[in-house]
């Protein structure tokens, strides 16, 4: 890798908590490995049972972790962005089980995953922090479960809305698509769900674009599972 490269690598992993919680010497010796790329909207990153050539460590874009099943539907069980890693099959073994796409276009930095594999073995920091990611994750994918089988669909939409902004700002870009996975309801139904939240005063949502004005009253108002997983990840670095 450039020079240059291995610069703006430096400079984009101080946005991912990972390689920002690392120590200097463990993260100069991943440097040189750290690729950076532009994603894209709707980018598909990697599908069931691939084989990962690549991990992501996304900086400032949101990729989707979605279910895939036979009829081509799905629903999205978990959301990665700036702390975190989509593609935790790189270092643990085995093959994916989830479609990964890009939801929040922008920047991540890419490892091969011989390379990751090869510095998660080495039992240091970067391994803790992986294992601790990754249960944070399977926390979210597992408590998406059971909030998609037992929560009203208002309550899941504020959920997500927050974990979305979490891994964003208060202002962002969502498809119809995209919230129908969420909810998993068709299209036609997103725009009753989030006309309720409007009304409520919690969010502004005209063509896709949706602007939290209550962040206090949305979490108020979402399901419980949001602070619950949030909890997680606020912890998995200590």
């Amino acid at each position: 890798m450039s020079q240059t490269l291995i610069e703006n690598s430096t400079l984009a992993a101080n946005e991912n908590r990972i390689l920002a919680a690392l120590s200097l010497q463990e993260f100069e010796r991943l440097a040189p490995h750290l690729e950076p790329v532009s994603l894209s909207l709707s980018q598909v990153l990697f599908m069931p049972e691939d084989q990962l050539q690549y991990a992501y460590l996304p900086t400032n874009s949101i990729i989707s972790l979605l279910t895939d099943l036979e009829d081509g539907s799905g629903m999205e069980v978990g959301l990665v962005g700036k702390e975190g890693i989509a593609g935790v099959s790189a270092f643990l073994g085995g093959r994916e089980t989830k479609v990964a796409t890009v939801q929040g276009e922008g920047e991540a930095l890419r490892i091969r995953a011989e390379k990751l594999r090869e510095e998660f073995h080495r039992g240091e920091a970067l391994q803790t922090l992986l294992l601790r990611y990754t249960h944070a994750l399977m926390t979210q994918i597992s408590q998406s479960v059971v909030c998609n089988a037992r929560h009203p669909i208002e309550g899941r939409l504020a959920r997500w809305l927050l974990m979305y902004s979490d891994r964003s700002k208060d202002d962002f870009f969502l498809t119809h698509e995209f919230m129908a996975n969420m909810l998993g309801v068709r299209r036609a139904g997103v725009s009753t769900v989030a006309n309720k939240l409007q009304k409520m005063g919690f969010i502004r949502y005209h063509r896709g674009q949706v602007t939290i004005l209550d962040r206090k009253g949305l979490e108020d108002f979402a399901c419980e599972c949001y602070p619950k997983v949030k909890e997680r990840y606020d912890g998995f670095l200590l």
